[in-house]
């Protein structure tokens, strides 16, 4: 018997993205699509998400794309799917609530075996996904374009 297993990427990022950040993203799923791996990522119609699925429109890759609305902002992928996260999944240590996208990101984390987090250095919500996949004991990488810590010169 052969048991089959699938490989989930979580690729998220900064919504105010460089070009060097969205080209970084667009290389990402190239690299996930060659190895056959299952891409998750956000419906943000701006910024990585944005460049992502539109990478996996290119490539046809396979692709979940994951928000917290009836549809995707960003019209998601036709070949691929789209899941609305339910809010009440995931709660803050005292009991409430979390906003409806940290419990986006956090199941898009806990589905993936890899997560790639491209950030401007400024993101919160970005380093927060990052962060609680490091929590999780996921593979993660923060890729940090952040200039404005580098000296100049």
């Amino acid at each position: 018997m052969h048991v089959r297993t699938s490989t989930h990427v979580m690729i998220a990022g900064s919504r105010y993205a460089t070009r060097e950040m969205l080209d970084y993203a667009r290389r990402t799923v190239r690299r996930a699509h060659q190895l056959g791996w299952i891409i998750l990522v956000g419906d943000n119609p701006k910024g990585v998400d944005m460049a992502v699925v539109q990478e996996c429109r290119r490539l046809k890759t396979q692709v979940i794309v994951a928000g917290i609305a009836n549809f995707p902002r960003n019209y998601g992928c036709k070949h691929g799917s789209y899941l609305k996260i339910a809010r009440d999944l995931y709660r803050g240590s005292g009991g409430y609530l979390l906003d409806g996208y940290a419990v986006r990101d956090r199941w898009m984390v806990d589905m993936s075996q890899q997560s790639v987090f491209v950030w401007n250095g400024d993101s919160l919500g970005t380093l927060a996904g990052y962060e609680y996949a490091v929590q999780r004991g996921k593979a993660a990488h923060l890729i940090n374009f952040d200039r404005s810590l580098q000296p100049h010169g």
